[in-house]
Formats: structure tokens, C-alpha cells, sequence
């Protein structure tokens, strides 16, 4: 029951990190505070995939499930999980190459437009508290 525990505890939040990887680059553009920890999570993920290397968390999920007793399943977590529910057949490398090209394309305006917005932010003008004066910078 404990290992089962672990494969479910495991599955859910390798699901949270993708959700948030996806949702969180608009996020990131509101919010730039929040891009340390987009980056500390999107990092190791483009790493993992741009050298073909297999998830460690997929790896520990998949032994948990046979410390479970269960039959693990086949193929890699976002194919299994986000993919096969609506086409069976799941992803082959090519399409598990366009789906990280798309999240690239997805991912990136967002990531670049906090950046790119205050380049083109004019000097704004202050306002001294304490004698509410506009000074200019």
C-alpha cells in the first residue's frame, strides 16, 4: 500500500510540474518573480528531453508501480497520461519532437515578454511622497 501511495504521490506531481510548466509561462510574464521557479523546473525538464535522457521522475513513478505489484506502464508519462486517453496509439519520437517544438513555441513569447516589455517602458516619472512633486528621473 505504501509503494502504491508513492507511484500515485509520484504521478500527481510529475502531472503538477507539467500543468505548471504549460500554464505558467503566462504566469511568468504577469508575475517575474515567478520566473525562478519556472526556470528551476523548466531547466532539468528541456535538459532531460533535449538529450533524450529518460525522466527520472517517469523512472521512480514506473518503480514504484512494480514495488507496488503493479504492471508498470509503457512508454513515457505525458504520452501515457495526456496523450493516450484521446489517441490510443500514443507518441511515437516524431510526435514527442513536434509536442516539445510546439511547448518551445508556446513557452517562449511568454518567457521573453517581461524582457522585452521593460526595454520599451519610457522613464517613468517619480513622485516624492513627501511633498507629492513630480520629479523627473
Amino acid at each position: 500500500m505504501v509503494y502504491w501511495s508513492l507511484a500515485i504521490m509520484m504521478a500527481l506531481a510529475h502531472g503538477l510540474l507539467a500543468v505548471f510548466l504549460v500554464f505558467g509561462a503566462p504566469v511568468v510574464a504577469r508575475r517575474p518573480r515567478v520566473m525562478r521557479w519556472y526556470l528551476a523546473m523548466l531547466v532539468p525538464t528541456a535538459a532531460v528531453n533535449i538529450l533524450s535522457l529518460p525522466c527520472p521522475l517517469t523512472v521512480w513513478e514506473k518503480d514504484f508501480w512494480r514495488l507496488a505489484g503493479e504492471t508498470p506502464y509503457r512508454g513515457g508519462f505525458i504520452s501515457h497520461y495526456f496523450v493516450e486517453p484521446f489517441y490510443a496509439p500514443g507518441l511515437g519520437p516524431s510526435g514527442e519532437t513536434a509536442l516539445l517544438i510546439a511547448m518551445v513555441l508556446w513557452c517562449l513569447p511568454w518567457l521573453l515578454y517581461p524582457a522585452v516589455s521593460r526595454t520599451r517602458r519610457p522613464d517613468r516619472e517619480a513622485i516624492d511622497v513627501s511633498t507629492e512633486q513630480v520629479v523627473s528621473k
